[in-house]
Protein backbone atom coordinates (compact mmCIF):
# COMPACT_ATOMS: atom_id res chain seq x y z
CA UNK A 1 0.00 0.00 0.00
CA UNK A 2 1.44 3.28 -1.03
CA UNK A 3 -0.93 5.78 0.54
CA UNK A 4 -3.71 5.91 3.09
CA UNK A 5 -5.99 8.94 3.36
CA UNK A 6 -8.55 9.64 6.07
CA UNK A 7 -11.62 11.81 5.79
CA UNK A 8 -12.76 12.75 9.29
CA UNK A 9 -15.78 14.90 8.52
CA UNK A 10 -18.44 14.07 11.14
CA UNK A 11 -20.97 11.67 9.65
CA UNK A 12 -18.76 10.98 6.63
CA UNK A 13 -15.71 9.25 8.10
CA UNK A 14 -13.81 7.28 5.45
CA UNK A 15 -10.47 5.65 4.90
CA UNK A 16 -9.08 5.74 1.36
CA UNK A 17 -6.36 3.18 0.64
CA UNK A 18 -4.33 3.05 -2.54
CA UNK A 19 -3.41 -0.60 -3.17
CA UNK A 20 -1.36 -1.79 -6.10
CA UNK A 21 -2.34 -4.94 -8.02
CA UNK A 22 0.72 -6.74 -6.69
CA UNK A 23 -0.31 -6.01 -3.07
CA UNK A 24 -3.75 -7.62 -3.39
CA UNK A 25 -2.64 -11.24 -3.08
CA UNK A 26 -0.44 -10.49 -0.06
CA UNK A 27 -3.22 -8.60 1.69
CA UNK A 28 -5.75 -11.36 1.07
CA UNK A 29 -3.33 -13.93 2.52
CA UNK A 30 -2.61 -11.75 5.56
CA UNK A 31 -6.30 -11.04 6.27
CA UNK A 32 -7.75 -14.53 6.24
CA UNK A 33 -11.39 -14.49 7.38
CA UNK A 34 -11.88 -15.47 11.00
CA UNK A 35 -14.72 -15.24 13.49
CA UNK A 36 -12.85 -12.61 15.51
CA UNK A 37 -12.58 -10.06 12.68
CA UNK A 38 -14.66 -6.95 12.77
CA UNK A 39 -17.46 -6.42 10.25
CA UNK A 40 -15.34 -3.69 8.62
CA UNK A 41 -12.53 -6.22 8.10
CA UNK A 42 -14.92 -8.70 6.48
CA UNK A 43 -16.19 -5.92 4.21
CA UNK A 44 -12.61 -4.97 3.28
CA UNK A 45 -11.91 -8.64 2.44
CA UNK A 46 -14.95 -8.63 0.12
CA UNK A 47 -13.66 -5.50 -1.63
CA UNK A 48 -10.11 -6.87 -1.94
CA UNK A 49 -11.43 -10.18 -3.27
CA UNK A 50 -13.52 -8.42 -5.91
CA UNK A 51 -10.52 -6.30 -6.91
CA UNK A 52 -8.29 -9.37 -7.19
CA UNK A 53 -10.84 -11.12 -9.41
CA UNK A 54 -11.18 -8.00 -11.56
CA UNK A 55 -7.41 -7.63 -12.07
CA UNK A 56 -6.74 -11.35 -12.60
Amino acid sequence: MDRIYMNTRPGDERIHIEITKSDLTDLLEDLQPADHHYEATRHLLDILGAAARTFS
